[in-house]
């Protein structure tokens, strides 16, 4: 008897209703300066040598407190679910023409879709209007817009800490959600310390460019693959959920994507980074945030890519025989499910 379908209204909570109209807006909708969400937030307190997660409560407030999906976290890989095999590609056009201390930490690149150029000391648009590329995730096409480091690794896999970690961000490749802090993407890259011969080969091409001090520097080196520094990482494999960012406004939605492999990195370049953190944050040398609780939420793990099994010369005969017409890729795929399947 009853004759209606309709669940009650849910609180909006944190998140943001946009408008959409016909053409591109001439102010983006939802556009959410940091400094208008908080003032200053520490990562912990002066001397100290480690996340202070009271501090960052203190600090940070608003979504930071009250979130049920916030990042960090802690990987326990024995309870991560089994997903499909990787599904993100990288696809970058970055130019680096300078490097930047944003005062929290080292980053190459704008949170804006296209690129920008330095003009003295000042970071402008780049009026060519090119992008810096995308990736596609799950299907979807989200654009690249920077990449940061943090020392400690922010997330932790089993409860271990690593000595730096990269995030490379991205955004759902939608023009009302440029200047806002929704629908983000990020890739996670984790760094093991190595000795005083493991230094990371990539970052040295700009390491020792960032400033120590807050402010841009102009980079005159040679241009390098951001493509080919993800490629191989993301074929082993990622641990994937939905979270938030580590920094206030702590806006939650955020597809998080860990990266399974690992780099190196040696203790002068770590020595680098909180160097200009400690100069920047007021002796604090670190900038991770302490890690948060997982919730209701689950993490998946994709698995690595398999290895194409080498395809006999008469399988197309044989598969087409059988009254069925396949691509060679199908092909390959069909075999490498039989070498599975027979192993």
């Amino acid at each position: 008897g009853i004759n209606f379908n309709n669940r009650v209204t849910q609180p909006l909570n944190h998140r943001v209703v946009a408008e959409m109209s016909q053409g591109s807006p001439v102010r983006p909708v939802n556009n959410i300066a940091m400094s208008e969400v908080v003032g200053k937030w520490l990562y912990g307190s002066k001397g100290e040598g480690k996340a202070n997660a009271d501090v960052q409560r203190s600090t940070w407030g608003g979504l930071c407190v009250t979130g049920q999906e916030q990042s960090p976290i802690d990987v326990v890989t024995a309870n991560v679910a089994q997903a499909s095999t990787a599904s993100i590609t990288t696809h970058f056009d970055t130019t680096v023409s300078y490097v930047k201390n944003t005062g929290h930490g080292f980053q190459l690149f704008e949170t804006k879709p296209n690129n920008n150029v330095i003009n003295g000391s000042d970071v402008v648009d780049d009026f060519s209007g090119t992008s810096k590329g995308y990736s596609m995730v799950a299907g979807d096409k989200f654009n690249f817009y920077q990449v940061h480091w943090h020392t400690p690794s922010e997330n932790t896999i089993d409860g271990q800490s690593f000595a730096m970690e990269a995030h490379f961000v991205h955004q759902l490749d939608d023009v009302a959600l440029h200047g806002t802090y929704h629908r983000l993407a990020v890739i996670g890259l984790l760094y093991e310390l190595g000795n005083e011969s493991e230094c990371n080969e990539f970052l040295d091409k700009f390491w020792s460019v960032f400033p120590v001090e807050k402010g841009n520097v102009e980079y005159t080196g040679e241009n390098f693959d951001l493509n080919k520094k993800l490629t191989d990482e993301l074929a082993e494999g990622y641990y994937h959920w939905y979270g938030s960012l580590t920094t206030p406004p702590c806006t939650e939605g955020v597809s998080w994507n860990l990266l399974k492999r690992r780099e190196k990195v040696c203790q002068a370049q770590v020595d680098r980074l909180q160097t200009a953190l400690s100069a920047t944050q007021g002796g604090i040398n670190f900038n991770n945030r302490a890690t948060q609780p997982l919730n209701h939420r689950v993490v998946t793990e994709t698995a690595i890519l398999p290895t194409p099994v080498p395809m006999p010369e008469d399988a197309d005969r044989m598969i087409v025989s059988a009254g069925h017409h396949f691509s060679p890729a199908a092909i390959s795929i069909i075999l490498s499910v039989f070498a599975i399947l027979l192993d």
